[in-house]
């Protein structure tokens, strides 16, 4: 079961957050203008509330449901606090939605929580309607399911990832190292049912993408 983090960034699709086991939801901020419209229920509020219409907020306080007011002036995030709340509550997978936007500093800010909690054994995923961020690290091998129209990425965070094999792509590779900054591992697809993904040392982000 995961605990779904909504934030003030794109709007999302119902139908793509469809097939998560969702069991504890938390609005960030802005975040709470979403909730309705996607047919759940916020179960915790949190924020500096500088982007939330007061009248709706007085509606879940009426409701009895948690709300945490913040200073503006803060050293956090309106994501992250919701984030490291949730990994408070206990929750090991977390999946955040309104996480990127035309802001794109907030954007970056939210993909690199994936590799802070990543290191606590905490699995974070970022979700939109055109993007799925995940993040890897150390002895890996995973199955990506192929995605009609979609594309493969891979973004090195350290500054080599070894061992990488890539099977079943329309580009593959075998046992090779990738520096960062390269752009080798963008936009590869998935060429057969599915596609194999091998890491024996280093981090990446993986983003699963469609125009």
């Amino acid at each position: 079961m995961a605990a779904l983090i909504i934030g003030s960034g794109s709007d999302i699709s119902r139908d793509r957050i469809e097939n998560i086991h969702i069991e504890y939801v938390i609005c960030a901020d802005g975040g709470l203008e979403k909730v309705q419209g996607l047919n759940l229920k916020a179960d915790m509020i949190l924020g500096d509330f500088d982007s939330v219409n007061s009248s709706l907020l007085n509606v879940y306080r009426d409701f009895g449901t948690e709300i945490y007011a913040f200073p503006p002036e803060k050293d956090f995030t309106d994501m992250e606090l919701a984030v490291d709340t949730a990994v408070k509550r206990g929750f090991k997978e977390i999946v955040l939605i309104g996480a990127s936007g035309t802001r794109l500093d907030h954007t970056l800010a939210n993909i690199q929580l994936l590799e802070k909690y990543h290191r606590q054994g905490i699995s974070i995923e970022i979700i939109d309607n055109n993007n799925q961020i995940g993040i890897i690290s150390g002895k890996t091998d995973i199955i990506i399911k192929k995605k009609i129209e979609h594309f493969v990425s891979l973004v090195p965070v350290t500054e080599t990832l070894e061992g990488l094999t890539l099977k079943g792509f329309k580009y593959p590779l075998n046992n090779v190292t990738v520096e960062r900054g390269t752009a080798l591992l963008i936009s590869n697809e998935i060429r057969s049912e599915e596609g194999r993904i091998i890491l024996d040392k280093g981090t990446a982000l993986i983003f699963i993408s469609k125009d």
